[in-house]
């Protein structure tokens, strides 16, 4: 049954639908970064300093230590802000399911009234015609 609430009802559920597709797009974004951070973490553990050979050998692997280091240092970052993303996701996904939920309720109870003043009609209609029948009744006899 439609009611005036019913287009309302639909655009929030599909905003509701949105904002559970970006709480789990931060989910799966914040994975991500979690495994991007581990496997840079066992590289940097992988990392042996040479025991033998000249400085310039030395200085790449600090360098190689370093670029692992910035990475894991950018993937942090950015995991921070992802962890944001996902708690301001979560805030509008909360706010989208009030407002559905609102609008469910206020169909609903629109939906009732109608059914209601429908029953009622309906009563009234088979009362008239029960007392048509009986004065009809009546009349014959």
């Amino acid at each position: 049954m439609k009611t005036q609430y019913t287009s309302l009802v639909k655009l929030k559920k599909d905003r509701l639908d949105m904002m559970e597709r970006a709480v789990q797009s931060c989910h799966h974004t914040i994975f991500q970064i979690q495994q991007k951070i581990k496997t840079a973490t066992e590289e940097l553990r992988a990392i042996a300093l040479p025991q033998k050979g000249d400085f310039s050998l030395y200085r790449q692997i600090q360098l190689l230590k370093q670029r692992v280091l910035d990475e894991i240092s950018f993937n942090k970052h950015n995991l921070v802000a992802a962890e944001s993303a996902l708690i301001k996701a979560m805030q509008q996904l909360k706010t989208a399911n009030i407002e559905y939920e609102k609008f469910m309720y206020l169909e609903t109870t629109e939906i009732e009234k109608v059914l209601k003043a429908e029953k009622i009609k309906d009563a009234k209609e088979l009362d008239e015609i029960a007392l048509m029948g009986f004065n009809k009744r009546k009349n014959d006899a």
